[in-house]
This record gives C-alpha cells, sequence and structure tokens, in this order.
C-alpha cells in the first residue's frame, strides 16, 4: 500500500473505516463465489469429458465389433468364391475333382502316395476310409478315363506317375 492511501485511510472516521472493510470484505466474496463458480464448472466440463471419452470408447468398440463381423462375413464370401472358381480345396467336390486340385495346386507330377498324404492331411471322408490306396485306386483309374489326368509309367518304378494334361 502506497504511503497517500494510508494518510487518506488514518483521516477516515472509524464508521468510514467499518464501511470500507465491509466492502472490501463483499468483494472478496464476491471473487470467492466467481473463483468457486469456475472451480465447480471445470469440474463439471471434466465430468462431461470423462463421459464423452467414455461414450467414444463404447461407439469404438462397437465399430470394432462390426468391423470384425464385415471382416468375417468378407472371409466368407472370399472362401465361396475361391471354391467355386477352383481355388481352394472343396470338401463336398468329387474324387476327380479333389484329385485334380492336388496336382494342379503341387504344380509338378505326384505318386500316388503322394496325393494320398496330401488327402489324408485335408480331406476328413478320405481319413474315414480302411484302405487309402484302394480308395484312390479307382478314382484315378477313372480320372485317367476322362482325359481329367495323365498317367506316365517310369521305368524301374511300380505304378504311375500323375500329371495334369497340358
Amino acid at each position: 500500500m502506497n504511503y497517500l492511501n494510508q494518510v487518506v485511510l488514518e483521516q477516515l472516521s472509524k464508521a468510514e473505516l467499518i464501511k470500507k472493510v465491509m466492502e472490501l470484505q463483499e468483494r472478496d466474496k464476491i471473487l470467492t463465489d466467481k473463483l468457486t463458480e469456475f472451480y465447480n464448472s471445470k469440474r463439471e466440463a471434466d465430468k462431461n469429458h470423462k463421459e464423452d471419452i467414455k461414450e467414444y470408447k463404447k461407439r469404438m468398440e462397437e465399430l470394432i465389433k462390426e468391423l470384425t463381423q464385415y471382416q468375417v462375413e468378407s472371409e466368407h464370401y472370399k472362401r465361396i468364391a475361391d471354391l467355386k472358381l477352383g481355388n481352394s480345396y472343396n470338401l463336398n467336390a468329387t474324387w476327380i475333382d479333389k484329385i485334380v486340385f492336388v496336382l494342379k495346386e503341387a504344380g509338378r507330377p505326384l505318386r500316388s502316395s503322394e496325393i494320398i498324404d496330401i488327402l489324408r492331411r485335408n480331406d476328413i471322408k478320405f481319413r474315414v476310409l480302411t484302405d487309402h490306396q484302394k480308395g484312390l485306386s479307382a478314382h484315378l483309374t477313372k480320372a485317367m478315363k476322362y482325359g481329367r489326368i495323365i498317367g506316365i509309367k517310369q521305368k524301374g518304378q511300380n505304378g504311375y506317375v500323375f500329371e495334369l494334361p497340358k
């Protein structure tokens, strides 16, 4: 407080000083109320912000679930398209189609034992056959008869090596 203000205060009467103190207390009360109101509004804004974050998180989880469902559906349609285009193994295809698919995917001629190993790993129906060699032999013969595959006899080897016609 500067010197001039102190001189003015000393010249005031007791009633005027009390009045001045009351004014200052009222001003302090108003400022305290404004400060409290500001803190409360800030706290309310933080609460609303937290609620908004919770809503955004919930919405993000819903969107992620929806995206996952769409991806599963998309994979399902891709699998169906691959089956129809002959790009993937179809458990419901005929045995001849399965043999042709195995040879096509191998990209090289295969012996019947190699075809049996592949079918045993990939085909549930083939696994339950009691004699895999006999079960496959008839289908290989039919496939050769229909011209879907070619059987090549190699010197010094038993059986055929099967490949796709060119």
